[in-house]
């Protein structure tokens, strides 16, 4: 199949719908299909600490850049929304010439040249979109959902990454979707990626990992290793990620442990080597349609203190793979899980082995790649018997 990806997000913006996007072009070719990623121009692309990676360079399939993809903040996070005068003829013209059989749409709800897929596809062509968000229901979205819903109603076919997804969805855009998971490239993240040395001086490590946005918890995961490290020495907390609230989160640290906390900047490729060296990875998110970083810290074989939101009951159970806390913002409790891993190696040895097993079982690329084109052959089939 020719098969288009088409997506707001990708390299050299981090996340996770880029992971999604890269992992799902880069396994679907690997099944002998031609993909193209069609996406947008970064201005001024964030910076990554373990150096920047440009994809056009190394991956085995097409990708388009066309339009200026413009960063803004929306439903609690950093958003971006790709744009051009003149999207609605340069999409239809390479449709047109490419002849896809296949055109797959991600965050079809994005006020976005994601929009105008559905209106230019060619008719022979099926259209797919992946919901990937869990939306707060307000009177924002109910008016913004009657703008987005006619390009969705177009679609023909509605994926979501997990139940919760659905879930928020439903009131605002009423359409039938099926559950395709995000994927994890279990040989990447593993537990055999080689730690970082500077952790190995015999301090237990709590890893945080995520965008500086403020549903992500960052807040909470400060006040509770406050609690914990006021109780003990033998610890630090190692924060991964970046964004424009740094320097709000840097002032949060009590000055007394402030040598504990250790601000590692944005990460990409080497982010498996900062999971085999924590000791827990906490992520206290208010709002989550998935969790990857959860799926990432699973593979890496790391046990994991995470929020009971919805997007997490989906992937890990508590007492299994880790510790979910009832409350996002219950510092107090996460620091007791906390410290009840801290002190017992058997539950963290046997939560991240769970946890690797789990990941490799339900979430391999290889089963979610075989499920998508499953999905494009059932959805190609139909159509020519419909007509």
């Amino acid at each position: 199949m020719r098969i288009a990806i088409v997506t707001d997000y990708y390299y050299p913006q981090l996340g996770g719908i880029t992971e999604h996007v890269h992992n799902q072009a880069l396994s679907l070719q690997r099944r002998g299909h031609d993909v193209t990623v069609i996406t947008g121009h970064l201005f001024r692309p964030p910076s990554v600490v373990d150096g920047e990676y440009a994809p056009e360079k190394h991956v085995p399939f097409e990708i388009i850049r066309m339009g200026q993809s413009i960063r803004w903040y929306g439903n609690g996070s950093q958003t971006l929304q790709t744009v051009h005068p003149l999207m609605y003829w340069k999409l239809k013209k390479l449709f047109r010439e490419r002849r896809f059989d296949v055109i797959h749409t991600h965050a079809p709800y994005n006020p976005s040249f994601v929009q105008v897929v559905p209106y230019v596809a060619p008719k022979e062509t099926i259209t797919v979109g992946t919901f990937h968000s869990v939306f707060s229901s307000g009177p924002v979205l109910k008016l913004a959902a009657r703008v987005l819903r006619p390009s969705i109603a177009r679609l023909d076919v509605r994926l979501a990454v997990s139940q919760a997804c659905i879930d928020s969805l439903e009131a605002c855009f009423p359409f039938e979707y099926e559950v395709i998971p995000n994927g994890i490239d279990e040989t990447h993240f593993t537990p055999e990626a080689e730690p970082l040395p500077e952790f190995a001086d015999g301090k237990k490590t709590i890893l945080f990992l995520g965008r500086f946005d403020p549903r992500n918890g960052l807040h909470t995961m400060i006040k509770a290793f406050t609690a914990v490290r006021r109780q003990r020495e033998d610890v630090r907390l190692v924060v991964v990620g970046d964004g424009p609230l740094r320097k709000y989160y840097e002032r949060q640290v009590p000055p007394d442990i402030e040598k504990d906390v250790v601000w590692a900047g944005r990460v990409n490729w080497a982010r498996p080597r900062y999971y085999t060296s924590a000791d827990i990875f906490c992520t206290p998110c208010e709002r989550a349609s998935f969790g990857m970083v959860l799926l990432e810290a699973m593979s890496s074989g790391v046990p994991i203190v995470a929020s009971k939101i919805s997007g997490f009951q989906l992937v890990m159970e508590h007492e299994r793979q880790g510790l979910l806390i009832p409350s996002a913002t219950d510092a107090d409790g996460f620091a007791a899980a906390l410290t009840r891993l801290l002190d017992s190696p058997e539950d963290r040895a046997r939560m991240g082995e769970a946890g690797r097993q789990t990941a490799v079982c339900k979430y391999s690329w290889s089963e979610v790649a075989r499920r998508l084109e499953e999905c494009y052959t059932e959805a190609i089939c139909e159509r020519k018997v419909g007509r």
